[in-house]
């Protein structure tokens, strides 16, 4: 089996569930995940946050803010409406409805995409509580997670934005409800990077439940994210993670992705110390995505410089 930064385009574009959590676990903790805002504008003109996140190292790339009822990528979506500021988004809102009436109608809408960024995707899908007002596209319902499942998400990622309230009894039943929908068509990885708004998201218990309930990867904070939360409690949650036979990612997603470099490898290290078999970095440095270099980072720390060097500059024609 392959290693996941080992896996050539045809790889990518056709591997099953099963033999992508074989190859991440093959890859001994030396994974990257980058995730990024689909819904801003990319911070480099002509080139998507996913497509950048690719460039720089990353493995697995999560969309998140990804709306499933008006499917929007900028940097892919509106290559052709040369978008500049927010008074070009007025100006051409015609065209863009027109797009997203075309986007929501494609059954291959990510599959092009993966054809594009040359990458594993996949989704953040958020179970709001019914009393917080949110983006319903953007919400984990079973309408959206069979979207999920005909477009070809490789994975979806059950968790919280900031302020969003969900507790980790929303992320439970989210879970159940995605393995009974998904099935073997998509992995789920289900956690916490940081609060969210509530709930004690440090015990080891609530992690393994998470395991039981159908998740095949959980996810926690990085050491030094989250208050508290040290080395040592890191590898406890990872160990607690481990004995129910799922994997662990360990998530940078508290703005210290825009943090500097020796920061990031401390992460990193820490993380990998700890046992994680996947590590994530989040979307808010600029304009949605962590600092270029930092994904660079991530990866040359637990990874070098060969297999990064590789993973960046491997051609999608092989």
């Amino acid at each position: 089996m392959k290693r996941t930064f080992e896996l050539n385009f045809e790889d990518i574009m056709n591997i099953s569930k099963k033999d992508l959590l074989l190859s991440i676990s093959s890859s001994e903790g030396r994974t990257v995940m980058a995730e990024t805002d689909v819904a801003k504008q990319p911070i480099i003109y002509g080139v998507s946050n996913p497509e950048l996140a690719a460039a720089f190292g990353a493995d697995m790339i999560t969309l998140n803010l990804f709306d499933f009822d008006a499917p929007f990528i900028f940097g892919i979506d509106d290559k052709d409406l040369a978008i500049s500021d927010a008074s070009d988004m007025v100006n051409k809102s015609a065209e863009i409805q027109k797009i997203l009436h075309r986007n929501s109608a494609d059954r291959d809408y990510i599959r092009k995409t993966k054809n594009v960024v040359g990458r594993l995707l996949g989704v953040n899908m958020e179970p709001i509580p019914k009393n917080i007002n949110y983006c319903e596209g953007r919400k984990l319902n079973k309408k959206k997670l069979e979207k999920a499942s005909a477009l070809g998400f490789d994975y979806i990622v059950i968790t919280g934005n900031p302020k969003t309230g969900i507790t980790n009894e929303d992320i439970l039943n989210g879970i159940k409800e995605a393995a009974d929908i998904l099935g073997d068509k998509a992995i789920i990885i289900a956690g916490k990077m940081h609060g969210a708004g509530s709930d004690n998201i440090y015990d080891p218990k609530v992690l393994q439940d998470f395991s039981k309930a159908g998740a095949d990867i959980i996810l926690i904070g990085a050491p030094g994210t989250i208050p508290g939360l040290d080395f040592e409690l890191c590898r406890r949650q990872i160990s607690a993670i481990h004995e129910t036979g799922k994997m662990a990612l360990t998530a940078i997603g508290t703005s210290q992705e825009g943090a500097n470099l020796n920061v990031i490898q401390d992460m990193a290290l820490m993380s990998k110390m700890a046992g994680a078999d996947i590590q994530h970095i989040g979307d808010a440095g600029y304009g949605g995505i962590a600092l270029p270099e930092n994904i660079a980072a991530l990866s040359i720390a637990i990874r070098g410089k060969r297999h990064t060097y590789r993973r960046m500059a491997y051609s999608l024609r092989k």
